[in-house]
């Protein structure tokens, strides 16, 4: 896959923004209402990248590099979701965006549900792919498995350990193409990433998790709409672990996409981006749940 051409003949910036002292990485393209991409655990806004031509033509997407991640600033201490949450806000205001849709992909996912609990007259929308943020998935042994896949590709040279790390998330193999490799392998192997790496990994250990996980008491107060979307090949976070933001959630709907991992904008991007955009030009009423 090699989404950056399909960019080309497209408006699109990508560069680094000064959000509240904060250097980040941010790629913005499209006209319309705002959207707000973020990723997950270690990873980079190309995890949404191959969207991007299927929604830029009706809304303003703004994928960025959460803090602590990709070519954002390391600042160090615990990368927790407080704070993760409050950099996105931060960035959201320095583009002067009142209100957005946001779309969050696992630990992005827990960010988002955070969110929009806390920040209920910013987000037109929530849409939680595979999220993190379940208190039952802050199992010691949950969080031991990503860190040490996470570190065997940071802490070695090899690059077939980044390779494992990125097939780990995706239904085929060759999903895990060149490019979206060399991407993170870049990222895994720059100095102060490698520094950083224990409190990008904090929420990883279960008190910390714990700390930050999404209750039924904060769920219970989302105003706005929510689409839960996971794959149904899903290694990481099986369907059952939408089952509690499904029972909390106020209005919420789950779509299962075949033949996708732990990244379905990735594995299956057009179909994503037309099942999205429904959800954010007319709600929960145009999404039929089930399998996709």
């Amino acid at each position: 896959m090699t989404f950056w051409t399909e960019l080309l003949g497209r408006t699109f910036s990508v560069g680094q923004r000064d959000v509240a002292g904060v250097d980040t990485r941010v790629l913005t393209t499209g006209q319309g209402e705002p959207v707000l991409f973020l990723h997950g655990i270690s990873g980079h806004l190309e995890a949404f990248l191959p969207v991007v031509p299927f929604l830029c033509e009706n809304y303003e997407l703004h994928l960025i590099d959460m803090l602590g991640h990709g070519y954002t600033a390391k600042p160090g201490g615990d990368i927790t979701i407080d704070r993760l949450a409050d950099h996105a806000i931060a960035y959201m205001d320095s583009c002067n965006i009142d209100k957005a849709h946001v779309v969050g992909l696992s630990l992005g996912g827990w960010v988002a549900g955070w969110l929009v609990a806390h920040y209920p007259d910013r987000f037109f929308t929530g849409t939680l792919i595979a999220a993190a943020g379940n208190p039952a998935m802050g199992r010691p042994e949950i969080g031991e498995h990503v860190r040490r896949i996470t570190k065997a590709g940071v802490d070695s040279d090899d690059r077939e350990d980044t390779v494992a790390r990125v097939r780990a998330v995706m239904y085929k193999p060759e999903s895990a193409d060149d490019e979206i490799v060399d991407v993170r392998y870049g990222i895994y192997h720059m100095p102060e990433f490698r520094a950083n790496i224990d409190g990008l990994l904090a929420l990883t250990h279960s008190d910390t998790y714990n700390r930050f996980a999404l209750t039924p008491e904060l769920l219970a107060g989302v105003k706005c709409e929510v689409l839960l979307v996971w794959g149904e090949d899903d290694a990481n976070s099986g369907v059952a672990d939408a089952d509690f933001l499904i029972a909390h959630l106020p209005k919420t709907r789950l779509v299962q996409m075949a033949q996708t991992g732990h990244w379905p904008p990735y594995e299956r991007p057009k179909d994503f981006a037309s099942l999205a955009g429904r959800f954010f030009a007319r709600g929960l009423v145009e999404i039929e749940s089930g399998r996709q």
